[in-house]
């Protein structure tokens, strides 16, 4: 996780809480498509095409997808596993 700076995060939650108001809204069915465009347009407005650039959001993408699990999915993998036992 990319640990930053406490006023980058004022920043940023700003933004952040403007998208979550707009995706709460949402039904479920309809928030992946949207998370979808967000996160795809940002990724092609801040990455020029080139192989390099590719090659480090397809990096990005993979470290967020890490980071996520090992945060949250694995947490709650094993508070499941204690509760209903192992297999």
């Amino acid at each position: 996780m990319p640990y930053i700076k406490p006023e980058k995060r004022l920043e940023l939650d700003e933004i952040v809480n403007q998208i979550l108001s707009l995706m709460e809204k949402l039904p479920d069915h309809e928030r992946d498509g949207c998370l979808n465009y967000l996160f795809t347009k940002t990724l092609k407005a801040l990455f020029k095409p080139s192989y390099f650039n590719y090659e480090r959001v397809m990096g990005l993408l993979a470290c967020i997808q890490h980071e996520f699990y090992r945060r949250w999915v694995s947490p709650y993998e094993d508070s499941k596993m204690r509760e209903h036992g192992d297999i």
